[in-house]
């Protein structure tokens, strides 16, 4: 009986070699050799390793799937650059790069291929894409555009060939460094699982947009943001970061499962809808441990009335939570609430453009534009003058303007207007210690710590700030305190970690830590060579110096210390004499 092709959701990796023909006509033999050995070294372990698989060869490519959209673009994205070391020293018009797209969607396959539309857009892209890049669909940079770590360029809406309608593309443009607003990887839960030691333990999932509105889910992500920032001031509750509720957003969910995960003996699910000046909130609260609904309530009121809402569902989750307390007793420090609620919601939209501002410059620019507007409607607006000075930052990384003084001046008016608002205080630390302004980065992070102690991002960002003044001990110790936090901690967080333990002299310790993240970043790399060159094993130092170089071929010390603040000269010094022992350059060649 003949096998009926069956449908399945995939992610898909069609890539071609640039100017096949031409290298062919050039030298066949040569250009042959050169294909295969990419396959040998590069494309076929790289694959592997993110769990996918080649469907078949095409000659002068090859067609890839995957069931995680991001691990097929972290694959292209490492193919890509495993490749350009090998061509830098070779004439351009010998060069073999390849061109890449990626979709995910529905494929239909048998045991000999896959096909269908959407199989069809990624080949589609590859046929757009320059040589040595990658175009994603919407759909790809959707799934993958929190977690990746990875930067992108709006490349607009593609008409592609027997595809009915445009798509949406975009360009893999670089690494993504450290921001704040950046979501955990669900992926590697199972390797993080907590166990329940606290039974005032809470995890808010992600609100979501009540009926078919889909525009107002950064009215439902922002209220769910801010729920977690109130919860987060009380001491009796112990409560997980924003990060770890926001990686599970979306999923169909087993609340049991997702307690283990987390650690939290409940989890409180809702949903917002937004009609005009009216609002609609309904939540539950439910234990991980039974399943049971403990309480459930709807909220009815106008917009204006929204944070007297928020005040209102905290101290109701606090006595569920955490027994049955007086009322009074029940005191968090107020935030100062804007003058024009219409401020509020620009802020929102901001936050939700900021969330991606490292990932694409045109949502840089965005989050920018809607938190200067909250400041029109609301000129004595804290809050938006420090997400203001934050924007302002993250801009100027995409730009290469310096910014510096702006950022500055708009985070000294955030406080000067909100002096109880963390969020000003974190934002001027990390201003202030990249400023080397070591005591004032200390106090206003202890400062925002004091006024949200449960935030993982501000005590992991506490921790490095002792890591720059020499104090690893400490610095690991809020590490640690964050990863309770936060089960779901980023990379770019893991490695403060790591950083830690260099500091400290516990190389094995920094390699450990290091070995253990699943996308490494171009600092994590730098940092497993310095504690390699102190061990005896100089087969795996010499693949880390090429993994680093791989990851950024510009690489020099000079460079990556300038982003090192230490206060003490000790580590960076140190730190220069164990990367130059390894063979790495001071400065980059010219």
């Amino acid at each position: 009986m003949e096998q009926q092709a069956q449908r399945r959701l995939a992610a898909v990796l069609a890539a071609d070699v640039a100017g096949y023909t031409r290298l062919m006509r050039a030298d066949e033999e040569e250009t042959i050799n050169t294909w295969w050995s990419y396959r040998h070294d590069i494309i076929d372990p790289i694959i592997k390793d993110y769990s996918g698989r080649i469907v078949k060869l095409t000659g002068d490519g090859f067609l890839a799937e995957f069931i995680s959209a991001t691990n097929a673009v972290l694959a292209a994205y490492a193919i890509q650059k495993s490749i350009e070391p090998r061509v830098k020293d070779i004439p351009e018009e010998r060069r073999m790069w390849f061109r890449m797209g990626v979709n995910l969607g529905d494929i239909f396959w048998d045991d000999e291929d896959i096909y269908g539309d959407d199989v069809n857009i990624a080949a589609r892209l590859e046929g757009l894409a320059d040589p040595g890049s990658i175009l994603i669909s919407r759909a790809v940079f959707d799934n993958v555009k929190r977690v990746a770590q990875l930067t992108f360029e709006n490349q607009g809406e593609q008409v592609l060939k027997n595809i009915p309608e445009p798509v949406q593309a975009y360009r893999v443009v670089g690494e993504l460094g450290n921001h704040s607003c950046m979501s955990g990887d669900p992926e590697v839960m199972s390797s993080n699982r907590q166990e329940i030691v606290n039974p005032n333990s809470l995890a808010v999932l992600p609100f979501a947009v009540f009926g078919d509105d889909s525009e107002q889910e950064y009215f439902a992500d922002g209220f769910t943001d801010d729920l977690i920032t109130e919860l987060a001031r009380f001491t009796e509750l112990f409560i997980t970061s924003r990060n770890a509720s926001f990686a599970l957003k979306g999923q169909n969910l087993d609340l049991r499962a997702v307690g283990k995960q987390l650690g939290v003996a409940y989890c409180l699910e809702g949903s917002v809808r937004k009609m005009g000046d009216r609002i609609r909130i309904t939540c539950q609260l439910i234990s991980t441990q039974t399943g049971d609904h403990v309480w459930a309530e709807k909220y009815d009121c106008n917009f204006t009335e929204l944070f007297e809402v928020q005040d209102e569902l905290a101290k109701s989750i606090v006595s569920m939570v955490a027994g049955l307390m007086e009322r009074e007793t029940l005191v968090s420090i107020k935030k100062k609430k804007p003058a024009d609620m219409y401020a509020y919601e620009c802020l929102l939209r901001g936050l939700e453009c900021h969330r991606l501002g490292g990932v694409t410059q045109e949502s840089a620019e965005q989050a920018l534009h809607w938190f200067s507007t909250a400041i029109e409607k609301d000129p004595e607006y804290g809050r938006a003058y420090a997400w203001q000075a934050c924007a302002i930052s993250v801009l100027g990384e995409w730009t290469g303007d310096d910014y510096k003084d702006e950022a500055i001046a708009s985070g000294r008016r955030g406080l000067e207007l909100d002096e109880n608002e963390p969020e000003c205080h974190r934002i001027m630390g990390s201003v202030s210690l990249y400023s080397r302004d070591f005591e004032k980065a200390e106090y206003h992070f202890q400062r925002a710590l004091d006024l949200n102690p449960n935030h993982a991002y501000l005590v992991g960002r506490m921790g490095e700030v002792y890591n720059f003044l020499g104090d690893g001990e400490k610095a690991l110790e809020y590490q640690n305190r964050a990863k309770t936090l936060d089960p779901l901690l980023p990379p770019y967080c893991r490695e403060l970690e790591a950083a830690a333990h260099y500091v400290l002299g516990n190389y094995r310790d920094t390699v450990s830590v290091v070995s253990q993240l699943l996308h490494k970043s171009k600092r994590s790399h730098a940092y497993l060579v310095a504690a390699l060159s102190h061990l005896d094993d100089e087969i795996t130092l010499r693949k880390a110096v090429d993994e680093l170089l791989i990851a950024n071929p510009s690489f020099s010390i000079s460079n990556f210390l300038e982003s090192e603040y230490y206060k003490d000269e000790v580590v960076p010094q140190q730190l220069a004499i164990d990367l130059k022992k390894a063979g790495l350059p001071d400065t980059v060649a010219a």
